[in-house]
């Protein structure tokens, strides 16, 4: 099989388990809704805090 479809494949078989989990397991669901918007926070904020620092240094 070529790399990039076993790949597609490892990705959507994650995928599978991680929603079939979300679906059975409601403690599961909100830890990772809860990492979701927390990881996403904190990207945005040294997103913006990295694109302060640029700026900054012009």
């Amino acid at each position: 099989m070529d790399k990039r479809i076993s790949t597609l494949l490892f990705i959507f078989v994650i995928y599978f388990i991680i929603a079939v989990t979300m679906c059975l397991f409601v403690p599961v669901q909100h830890f990772l809704t809860a990492f979701l918007f927390g990881i996403s926070g904190i990207g945005l904020f040294f997103l913006f805090f990295f694109l302060w620092l640029v700026h900054r240094q012009e």
